[in-house]
């Protein structure tokens, strides 16, 4: 792991700074005087901030991310962030990168915390799901966390299961997904290949699966559709299809699929279009409303959908929907265990 200090004053706060190495061991020390943009972790990173540093560090991780800094039990951390008081983690090209405020108490420190296993758990409610997981942990006392995410699916964090567990798991509950989704994705589809038609997204899905090695492996290319024009000439969505029921609809996402598919030769598609926001909402459709959609060469299915949050927030929730949607589609669900 490697600590970064950023403000000048570090230099010489040596009593703080020993208290924090009381709980940390570390392979790599670094001091600077100004934080920016060019920030690219190599390894697990810790970094150290002032009242002074923290807010300009803490907006440049989020623009880093993509996300909007927010305002969460009145400290200001990245909308997806991990937190507690004075510190949250985030991943950086798949490095975590936990940044704190170091004043006269060392906080919370999230890197140093135990591995945690993830669990996806789909098509099932959380009461279910905990019926279904008790008798499995139980008996080992293993603790857990059950939480439904932005895409309508179940998290079950844990400690790091063995394979027994995990085998006893897919037998209790046959929808399942271990790990991050996108690297399920690209480790399970192969040799089949998958396309997104983007159009309230911005290309988001498409850029987060291809932020993962392998990705080549089942993704050619796709397209990220905004305007009307581009929908019709490059997805061939028709002319009268967006003249009477508009960009943000069902029958249009339809044609946006079959386009996409069309095009790429892919095996899968996943198509969105919506109103992100802050504007563009009407009374019939308001901002937060988007319609997504799955189809293979045979078969399609679209939802529609009105989600709360700013425009990032909205646009991430789509995505992680459209996840969900491909993974029930095509039954890409864990059949056994590594």
């Amino acid at each position: 792991m490697k600590v970064l200090f950023v403000g000048k004053e570090w230099r010489f706060r040596s009593e703080v700074k020993n208290e924090l190495f009381r709980y940390i061991t570390y392979d790599k020390l670094e001091y600077i005087n100004s934080f920016d943009i060019s920030f690219i972790p190599k390894e697990d990173t810790l970094i150290v901030t002032t009242n002074q540093s923290y807010p300009l560090v803490t907006r440049i991780i989020s623009t880093i991310l993509n996300q909007n800094p927010v305002i969460k039990d009145n400290q200001l951390v990245p909308e997806n962030a991990k937190y507690s008081k004075n510190s949250y983690l985030v991943k950086i090209n798949e490095y975590e990168v936990n940044v704190i405020l170091l004043e006269n108490k060392v906080p919370e420190i999230f890197i140093l915390m135990p591995k945690n296993e993830l669990t996806n758990i789909f098509n099932m409610d959380k009461d279910t799901a905990k019926m279904l997981i008790e008798p499995i942990f139980s008996p080992r006392k293993i603790d857990y966390t059950l939480i439904q995410n932005e895409g309508g699916f179940l998290e079950l964090h844990t400690e790091p299961l063995d394979k027994k567990i995990k085998k006893e798991i897919l037998r209790a509950i046959p929808f399942v997904v271990f790990g991050n989704v996108f690297k399920h994705i690209i480790k399970n589809l192969p040799p089949e290949k998958i396309t997104f038609a983007e159009s309230c997204t911005g290309g988001l899905i498409a850029s987060t699966l291809t932020k993962y090695s392998g990705s080549s492996d089942v993704f050619d290319g796709s397209v990220v559709t905004y305007a009307n024009r581009i929908k019709n000439e490059w997805l061939g969505v028709s002319q009268d299809t967006l003249k009477r029921y508009g960009a943000v609809s069902e029958q249009t996402v339809k044609e946006m699929l079959l386009g996409a598919i069309e095009i790429s030769k892919a095996n899968y598609a996943i198509a969105v279009s919506g109103i992100a926001g802050p504007t563009g909402g009407t009374p019939e459709k308001p901002v937060g409303t988007v319609y997504i959609g799955v189809a293979n060469k045979k078969e399609l299915k679209v939802e529609h959908h009105i989600f709360k949050g700013d425009r990032n927030y909205v646009q991430y929730q789509a995505m992680m929907n459209g996840i969900r949607m491909f993974i029930n589609f095509s039954k890409l669900y864990s059949k056994d265990v590594d």
